[in-house]
Parts: C-alpha cells; sequence; structure tokens
C-alpha cells in the first residue's frame, strides 16, 4: 500500500492515455506523463484530496488509495479493506483539530472513500488531511457555506466544465487554484469517455484526470459542486438511449459503470451514491440569503433528442410538451425552488445552452438539438414560469460548448424587443476543442440576444455576487494543455439587482479593434484577423462581427496584425500591446484589385487552401483553386479543382467543387459526387491582373481513352462571379461518348442544395431533376448562395441536400472539341425565403 509509485515506461504511458490524447504526438505524451508522474502526490494519496457539496453545516471529504494510478484493474492496491484515519482542523497547522476517525477504503469502491463531516460551524473555512500506512495526505482547505436564510453579504466562485484530456496540465485550474473562491460549480464532462465502457476503463479515465497536478491543486484549495454532462458516459446519450457506438455492452450497464466512476472519484454524498445505472444529483444549495442554485441534472431523465440530433430545423416536435430535459420530477422540482426562494439571486445551474441560438441567416432556424433548442417547449414552461411567478434576479449558468457566451433569456427569442426574463452565463471549457466556433460566428447576427461570444479561448468563469450586483469574469488562457500558461479576462459583466440582463463593464486585456472600407467607411464583417509574433509565428486569429469589430487576444508584446479580407488587400499593421491596458487596432482597407495569385487565403471554416493554391480576387468575390492541394476525397485529382468559394462580406462556406468530370456512365447513387475522371497535370497563370485574370489548367480524362481537358478560369473586376470554360478535345480516332458536369460541395451548418425550379433541395437520397434555368447551387447558414450558371440549357440535376451536380450526355467526334461554359457565382441573398432567386438575376 505505501509502496512508491514505480518507474514509468513508455508502453505504460500510453496504456494510460489510451484513445484520448489523439493531438499529442508519442514523444510529446511522454514527456507530459512523465512531468506528471513526477507531480503525484505521496503514494498512496497519488491522486490528491478533495472536498464538496458543501452545506451550512457539513462537507464531504474525499482521497483515494492508488499508490499506481496506472494500474486500471487495482490501482496497485490489495484485495482487502485498507484503514485510513482523517481529521478536520479550524486551522492549517493543524494545532485545533475539531473532527475526526477512522474509515475503511474498499476495494470494491477503489479504494475510495466518501467522509461525510457534520456539526461544522457555519460560512467558516477548515483544514483536512487523510493518514493510510504512516503516509500523510497533503492538506486540503474546505469550508461551509451560510445558514439558509442568514445574511451573506459576498459569494465569490468559479463554473468550470469540458476537461478533455490534452496532456493533463490544466492552465485553467492553476489559475483556477490562485484565485479567491468560495467554491467551485463544475457542470459536467469531467471526463471524456472512451469506446470501451467497463468499470476499469472509466476508473483508469478518473485516475488519469487527476494526474493534472493543476486539476488536483484546485480540488485541494476549494469544495466542488459537481454535476456531470454526458461524456462522463457517451456523448450525447439521452436517458436510457445510447448516444454513440459503444463496445457492444448494453447501454445501462456502460450508464451504471460510468455514475459508478464518478462517484468513486468525486466528493459526492451518499444521496447521489448511483444504485446501477440511476444517481440522484440534481439537488438545492443554498448560500445564506444571498443566493439558491438548484443544480439540474439534464441528461438522466430526458428525452431521446429529436430528428436524430445534430444541428437541424427545429420542426414542431422540438415543442411537444411531452419532450423533456430534466424529467416531470425534476422540473416541477426546480419550479417549486423558484416559486419558494426567498434569496436574492436564484441561479439555475445546469449543463448546455439555454438560449435560443439559431445558425441560419435566412428565414428558416437551425438549431443544435442536443441542447435546450431541441427542447424548446420544455424551455418555455420554465420561462414562462419566471415571467409569471417573477422569482428574484434569476441567472442561468451553463456550460458544454467549449465557448464563453453571455445571453439574455427572452420572453420570445424571434422578438428582440420583448422582455429580458434573465441572464445566462456560459462558461468555455477548461480545455475542450471548439471546431463549431466558425458556425456560431457566422450566426450571430441572426441572434440578437447573444450580448457577448467567444470560442477561440479556453478557460472558466469567476462570478462575483453581492446583493446589489452580478459580476461575471470571462478567464481565458492563452494554451490549455501548458500548465504555465498565462491567464487573463477577456470581458467582465454586471448584472444589477432587478435588472436582467447583463451589462458589460470590463472590455479585459488585450486586442480588440475594428475593420472598415477605405472607400466607403462602411464596416467590413467576416474578415480574417491573424496575429503574429515578431519571428512571425502564429499566435492566434479572430474574424470581425457584422459591426466589423474583432477581438484577437493578445498579452503584452509586440505583434504584426494580418487583416484578410474577401473584396480587400491584405493588410499588415505592427502592434504593442500593454500590460494591463486594452489596445485599440482599427484598420481600413482597399479595395481588392483583380489578380490570380498564390500567397493568401479565402477566409472561412472550410477553408482548406494553402499558401501555394491560387487565388483569383476582385472586389467582389474570391476563389482559391488547388494548384497542389489535396483533398482526400478528390484523391488524385484535386488539382485545378476549386477548394474555397466567397462573396464580400462573407466566409468560405463551401467544401469543394468537383470541377470538370468526365464519366463514362452516367453518375448515379449517394457517391455520385466523387468523380475521380478528371486528372490535371500542369497549369498556367495567363494573366495576374489588370482588366481581367486568368488561369489555365491542363489535363486527361481518367476514363475516356483519348479526351484532353483543359480548364481557363477567368475573373473581372465588378462581377461576382469567375469564369470557367472547360475544353474536352478528342485526340483519338473514333467517337467518344461520354457524360460532363461539375458537383458542388457544402458541408456548413444549414447547407441546401438548389434547382432551378424545384426550389430547395433537402432530401437525404440523389434524384434527378430537369431546370428550368441552366443553374444549380448551394446556400448555407449565412446569407451566402453559391451558383453555376451555364451559358448553355440541355442538362439535369443530380441532388441531395448536401450536393448537386449537372449531368449532360456529349458525344465528341475524333479531333473536335466540345466546350462547357459556366460561371461560378458567390453572392449574397439577402436572406429571402428562396435564397436561389438572387441566381436568377445573375
Amino acid at each position: 500500500m505505501t509502496n512508491p509509485l514505480r518507474t514509468l515506461d513508455r508502453r505504460q504511458f500510453l496504456a494510460l492515455a489510451g484513445g484520448t490524447v489523439i493531438a499529442l504526438t508519442t514523444t510529446q505524451l511522454s514527456e507530459a506523463l512523465a512531468a506528471q508522474a513526477a507531480d503525484l502526490d505521496a503514494a498512496p494519496f497519488t491522486l490528491g484530496v478533495a472536498s464538496g457539496d458543501p452545506d451550512h453545516e457539513s462537507v464531504v471529504l474525499w482521497t483515494r488509495l492508488v499508490p499506481d494510478p496506472l494500474d486500471a484493474e487495482t490501482g496497485g492496491m490489495p484485495a482487502e479493506p485498507v484503514d485510513v484515519q482523517w481529521e478536520v482542523a479550524r486551522d492549517e497547522a493543524f494545532r485545533k483539530v475539531i473532527r475526526s476517525g477512522t474509515v475503511s477504503a474498499l476495494p470494491e469502491a477503489a479504494h475510495t472513500v466518501h467522509i461525510v463531516v457534520d456539526d461544522l460551524a457555519p460560512d467558516r473555512w477548515y483544514w483536512y488531511r487523510f493518514r493510510s500506512g504512516g503516509t500523510v495526505s497533503r492538506t486540503g482547505r474546505t469550508r461551509t457555506l451560510p445558514a439558509p436564510g442568514r445574511k451573506a453579504d459576498h459569494m465569490r466562485f468559479a463554473v468550470a466544465s469540458c476537461q478533455s484530456w490534452t496532456g493533463g496540465r490544466y492552465a485553467a485550474y492553476r489559475d483556477m487554484a490562485q484565485q479567491d473562491l468560495d467554491f467551485v460549480l463544475h457542470l459536467g464532462d469531467y471526463i471524456y469517455e472512451t469506446s470501451g465502457g467497463s468499470l476499469a476503463e472509466f476508473r483508469r479515465l478518473h485516475a488519469l484526470y487527476k494526474t493534472s497536478p493543476d486539476l488536483r491543486a484546485a480540488h485541494a484549495r476549494f469544495p466542488f459542486i459537481l454535476t456531470w454532462d454526458d461524456h462522463e458516459v457517451q456523448n450525447n446519450y439521452a436517458g436510457d438511449v445510447q448516444g454513440a457506438a459503444g463496445d457492444g455492452r448494453p447501454f445501462l450497464e456502460r450508464r451504471a459503470n460510468g455514475y459508478q466512476a464518478y462517484y468513486e472519484h468525486l466528493p459526492m454524498r451518499p444521496a447521489q451514491k448511483p444504485n446501477g445505472p440511476d444517481a440522484l444529483m440534481y439537488r438545492k444549495v443554498q448560500f445564506g440569503r444571498l443566493a439558491e442554485f438548484s443544480v439540474l441534472d439534464t441528461r438522466q431523465y430526458r428525452t431521446d433528442q429529436a430528428n436524430g440530433d445534430g444541428r437541424k430545423p427545429q420542426t414542431p416536435d422540438v415543442w411537444d410538451p411531452a419532450r423533456t430535459m430534466t424529467g416531470p420530477e425534476q422540473e416541477k422540482w426546480l419550479l417549486n425552488n423558484l416559486a419558494t426562494s426567498k434569496a436574492r439571486w436564484n441561479v439555475i445551474a445546469q449543463q448546455t445552452i439555454m438560449a435560443q441560438f439559431d445558425y441560419d441567416l435566412g428565414p428558416e432556424t437551425i438549431v443544435n438539438l442536443d441542447q435546450w433548442d431541441g427542447y424548446a417547449g420544455a424551455r418555455d414552461r420554465i420561462l414562462d414560469f419566471i415571467a409569471e411567478e417573477r422569482p428574484s434576479n434569476p441567472v442561468v449558468l451553463g456550460g458544454d460548448w467549449h465557448t464563453h457566451w453571455v445571453n439574455d433569456l427572452k420572453a420570445d427569442f424571434d422578438v428582440p424587443a420583448s422582455e429580458t426574463l434573465a441572464t445566462e452565463f456560459v462558461g468555455t471549457s477548461i480545455s475542450s476543442g471548439a471546431s463549431w466556433d466558425a458556425d456560431v460566428r457566422a450566426g450571430l447576427p441572426a441572434n440578437p440576444h447573444v450580448r457577448f461570444y467567444n470560442g477561440t479561448y479556453r478557460g472558466y468563469l469567476i462570478c462575483d455576487v453581492t446583493p446589489e450586483r452580478w459580476r461575471s469574469d470571462l478567464r481565458i488562457v492563452l494554451s490549455a494543455g501548458d500548465g504555465a500558461s498565462p491567464a487573463y479576462t477577456i470581458a467582465a459583466f454586471k448584472v444589477k439587482d432587478g435588472k436582467p440582463g447583463a451589462r458589460r463593464i470590463d472590455a479585459g486585456d488585450g486586442l480588440v479593434g475594428r475593420v472598415t472600407s477605405r472607400a466607403t467607411g462602411r464596416s467590413a464583417p467576416n474578415v480574417q484577423i491573424a496575429v503574429r509574433t515578431p519571428d512571425g509565428t502564429a499566435f492566434g486569429s479572430s474574424v470581425t462581427d457584422p459591426d466589423g469589430e474583432f477581438l484577437a487576444f493578445a498579452p503584452p508584446g509586440d505583434y504584426t496584425v494580418t487583416v484578410n479580407g474577401v473584396g480587400y488587400e491584405p493588410e499588415t499593421v505592427a502592434v504593442s500591446v500593454r500590460a494591463g491596458k486594452q489596445t485599440r487596432v482599427d484598420i481600413a482597407l482597399r479595395q481588392a484589385a483583380v489578380r490570380v495569385a498564390a500567397g493568401r487565403s479565402v477566409p472561412g471554416p472550410q477553408s482548406q487552401a494553402t499558401a501555394g493554391d491560387l487565388v483569383l480576387s476582385n472586389s467582389m468575390m474570391a476563389m482559391a483553386v488547388s494548384a497542389g492541394s489535396e483533398d482526400p476525397q478528390l484523391s488524385g485529382v484535386t488539382l485545378g479543382k476549386p477548394l474555397d468559394l466567397a462573396a464580400v462580406g462573407h466566409l468560405d462556406q463551401l467544401d469543394w467543387m468537383n470541377l470538370p468530370y468526365a464519366s463514362t456512365a452516367q453518375p448515379r447513387g449517394t457517391n455520385a459526387w466523387q468523380q475521380l475522371t478528371v486528372r490535371s497535370m500542369a497549369f498556367e497563370v495567363l494573366s495576374a491582373d489588370g482588366a481581367e485574370a486568368s488561369v489555365r489548367f491542363t489535363g486527361a480524362g481518367t476514363q475516356v481513352p483519348d479526351i484532353l481537358v483543359s480548364t481557363t478560369f477567368t475573373i473581372r473586376q465588378d462581377e461576382p462571379w469567375v469564369a470557367a470554360g472547360t475544353a474536352f478535345t478528342n485526340n483519338g480516332t473514333v467517337p467518344r461518348t461520354f457524360w460532363v458536369g461539375d458537383v458542388l460541395d457544402h458541408d456548413g451548418a444549414g447547407q441546401r442544395s438548389g434547382v432551378s425550379g424545384h426550389g430547395t433541395i433537402t432530401a437525404s437520397a440523389p434524384a434527378d431533376f430537369t431546370p428550368a434555368q441552366p443553374w444549380i447551387g448551394m446556400t448555407g447558414s449565412d446569407a451566402q448562395t453559391y451558383g453555376l450558371l451555364y451559358d448553355e440549357p440541355g442538362f439535369t440535376a443530380y441532388a441531395t441536400g448536401i450536393w448537386v451536380m449537372s449531368q449532360r450526355k456529349i458525344t465528341i467526334e475524333p479531333g473536335a472539341t466540345f466546350t462547357l461554359r459556366r460561371r461560378i457565382a458567390a453572392v449574397d441573398n439577402g436572406g429571402a425565403a428562396d435564397p436561389f432567386a438572387v441566381l436568377a438575376t445573375l
């Protein structure tokens, strides 16, 4: 039991990490775990100590005896109970020990212990420690809360969530542990599951995460109040419905294993101890008369997500009265808490985002069905209750979405002028990434109730509360996996007593600015901002909002800021960021000239062209064409294919264009888009700038013998399109008959195909359509429409909701050439009900 942690070899490092650290190389992983092994607490208390779930007279103390946390089966412990002594004192030196005892750590509970220490004085700090086999644990610090109904003038706590293992050292927790806090509220995703759902695997993950010295430090310094989300069991699970493929075991067995390991490794009360796959997690926490917290469990009782989950149109199903996030009993309990509370601030502490968020700038509403948007009827019941009963100062806290949000919770989200009923603060993740950041930023103009959003950085919230006001500081770290990474406040907001709605009171540290057009003075939205250090190292990036404003945080130092927006010439400026003061950089951009060149990009969430590819640009649009980049879906034939495309004021959302193809058989089926049938071998820039710029790609068909293929792209000023002419030449001695055309593919949020005369195509199975006019199109969530406008009719369209292609059967005699001419357009559709109507005007 008291053996020191054994020396860790490279194989054991990898066994500990399993499949969860895909972002690290083997060398990086080994170095990270070796450093942490040296930082582990003294065996057998290697994973530290923790306290939690405080009330006004008691608190839970936790530790685990685990001399070898790499041993997922036994932890290096014998298969027998082991005595653990504990003591609580009023002072850190333990001169005034007020409680002590001995408890057995049982092998069936992974030798964890949970001690409820009661009969404590309210509103007081205490110190605690454990002893076993002659070894004394580190000293932990904890506190009780002010008694319910008693006056409390001040409360300061942190909100954390979503701590995917990314090397084990959590800079956010390091910063948190240095704060003056009363407690930490953890809103879920304490671990991230793997495909294995055994109890041993969940125990391994909890041990792995606690090898972080920064996480252990935060636990030892403050009591935690915890609730779970999905990843403690399985991504996006709903009640007894699994959320993803597992290892073949029954889902409720997986859930039971996840719940048990969660309870074992965290300072939870006996009331939260699972009974198989069931556990009572929702509970009330009172901080005197100052605040009452209703801590929810929105996973265990929820209805399965509507429409198969994901981001999809908000159908009537989401308002079904039977659809629930909390289950009927928990919802009734929550509403009763709000109705009977005497507290100044009434906090709903739950897992995800309650505010509506529409990802689509067009007439359709596209939402994330795993959030409250997928349970809109249940959300309306809560907000309607708040509107009717008027509990004092309702505040909603959330996590899950790995990004910072400040939201007004409205009586009607579709009517911006409707009453603000409550304020929502959503904390970014401790370490989990946000690959959907660009999609959220694109949708912000459709959601004016979002008062602040930032998805670039990881971190947490600090909430500082008095009877007169609630302040939330949005803390960020520059590198989630670097324990030494500095932390900053990116913004701070205040809610006044009796006045729902947050007001920004601190712009935070760092770098902000506004980008405008030099010619018009108007804001330049969706312009990419890249920050680099003096040696050219990329430091961070951002995108301007609808007002042209950007926040590209940078700590004190010297930087260059490069601005790249469709329709403008790139601009680079030097800036110096000073400590403790926000640095503002306002930049006016020149209108772009006509050119084709390498070395720049089309900014956007799907942008994939590299610096070596070619961008055709003017003041209205930009399109990147592969000059060497390879897309895995177009393997071997990407050269000469358009990769990125956007109109001025917009970001690229295109996946790619398979333009052109030449197939011996008519393309059919769900993989019809994957035509690897034209391979370009070389290209030539015909004109780099001037009245027009053009580039020609030459190659051949891969299926049709003797067919040479040459595509010329041309761009001119004041045209929202690139002209594309493809010449198919029969260099053989016999006629060749085959199918030609192009494919538009779009993978952004709200993607939809369009065919002239048939409107928007949303079906998942491809079907044939005859266009009423010679164009096909694609659009997404940002009021931008892509189109292929053909010079000649006579083709059919074959389309699903996520791709659309043209199909034309031709025969070319020996020595003859057939030229397919079209314009590749990118335009703003103004949010019209028919996003494709604009193509008919070009």
